[in-house]
């Protein structure tokens, strides 16, 4: 039997009562909005909960606890069937696209639960993840074939830089890290990434995918949250023009997405008072 789809207005009073009729629960917190609804799980009441994130090994032993003795699990993944079966699920923030409410029902032996959301915030997302062409011509005059920070195509363009840099990531530029050491740490476990980057005593600037591939990633941020080292990212634009018509067939189809979504969500009764 295929799970019945609900809406709600307050997600944590939709868990109590899941959690109240059924032994595993899943919430799906994950959130792709500009400004998301933040759930807060203190709020639930509820025991036990568990907390599960497929790229944190140490949380497969709260998956197995929850699959074996029920309750509810807080998933952070941003797929919904990350962790599996389960009775009920409640979605932290509504979906952009139907793809993921139908991966949520895939999953799901009994009810799915979406929020309802402030529809004007999940257009802003769309305006800011995939822009009109127009915009992004605007912006592609002043980035095509150059090295900038966020904050100099920000300056440039007068597009606040929060907003910006969800829009000139449907440009691709390659991002390239720049670290400049200024003291070298005590702490043991950062001496190889400040090791590897200080080469000649001038720092380096490279690809952040080599540093990733250097296995230094984490590192470096922590350098550089530590004032260890002085780190500027940089986004390099290709000077081979985008293909526009496609990237107007993305927001097209983003826009049908969201508006599908959105006609299911409204159509569908409420969770509280069903």
């Amino acid at each position: 039997m295929a799970a019945k789809l609900y809406r709600t207005n307050d997600v944590a009073a939709s868990i109590r009562k899941a959690h109240e009729a059924f032994t595993h629960v899943t919430c799906c917190r994950s959130y792709a909005s500009l400004r998301p609804p933040f759930f807060r799980s203190e709020r639930l009441d509820v025991a036990p909960i568990y907390s599960y994130a497929s790229w944190v090994p140490e949380s497969a032993a709260q998956l197995e606890r929850w699959r074996a003795g029920g309750g509810v699990l807080i998933s952070r993944d941003s797929m919904p069937d990350a962790a599996g079966e389960t009775d009920v699920m409640v979605l932290a923030e509504c979906p952009f696209s139907m793809a993921r409410i139908t991966r949520a029902a895939g999953v799901t032996r009994e009810h799915v639960v979406i929020p309802v959301p402030i529809w004007r915030i999940h257009d802003e997302a769309i305006d800011a993840r995939t822009p009109p062409v127009e915009t992004l011509r605007e912006i592609w005059k002043v980035c095509r074939g150059k090295r900038m920070t966020d904050q100099d195509l920000a300056d440039a363009t007068g597009i606040p830089r929060s907003r910006l840099q969800y829009m000139r990531a449907r440009l691709r530029p390659r991002e390239e890290w720049e670290m400049r050491p200024r003291l070298a740490p005590d702490a043991a476990a950062l001496l190889p990434a400040w090791n590897w980057l200080i080469g000649d005593g001038a720092g380096c600037t490279t690809e952040r995918k080599a540093v990733r591939l250097a296995g230094h990633r984490a590192a470096v941020r922590e350098l550089a949250r530590r004032g260890h080292i002085a780190l500027t990212k940089h986004q390099v634009y290709d000077a081979t023009e985008p293909v526009w018509q496609r990237l107007e067939g993305k927001r097209f189809q983003a826009l049908a997405d969201l508006a599908a979504v959105r006609a299911v969500v409204e159509s569908l009764p409420d969770h509280i008072s069903s």
